[in-house]
């Protein structure tokens, strides 16, 4: 019985914390903004399309890792913006010179232009390119 309950604990646990490190992702660029202002965040801009399959292998692979979820959350507002849904998502990413998916860009909360990411990278480049992306934008 003791073990049971010290295993029914641990899953708890565990439970929670990937519950902590889940991303929370929005889906409305302006918003994203204001929340980067806040709390002095980058925001990570997703530009995708439902017919993509690299971003399909991008949401399954690599924003599902659980050590870039955990940075996500951490350390950017993510939002995902399918420019094939609005006049809106089509203009932004016009804007941010978007020529294939997943373009992935990454903007100060003023919405000026960091960083980019080209297309799908696996969850442990993914992750190095956060980083350096990260250190880059505190050493402003």
């Amino acid at each position: 019985m003791k073990r049971l309950i010290t295993v029914t604990i641990l899953g708890f646990l565990a439970l929670s914390a990937s519950a902590l490190a889940a991303v929370d992702w929005g889906h409305d660029y302006d918003a994203a903004l204001e929340t980067a202002k806040k709390d002095k965040k980058l925001v990570m801009v997703d530009l995708y399309t439902d017919w993509c399959g690299w971003c399909k292998k991008l949401d399954k692979d690599t924003y599902s890792d659980k050590d870039v979820e955990a940075r996500l959350a951490k350390d950017f507002v993510a939002v995902k913006v399918n420019p094939e849904k609005s006049q809106r998502n089509a203009k932004l990413s016009k804007d941010f010179g978007t020529t294939g998916y997943p373009h992935i860009v990454f903007v100060d909360a003023d919405g000026k232009k960091v960083s980019e990411i080209d297309g799908y990278l696996p969850a442990v480049q993914f992750l190095e390119r956060l980083n350096k992306i990260s250190e880059k934008a505190t050493k402003k």
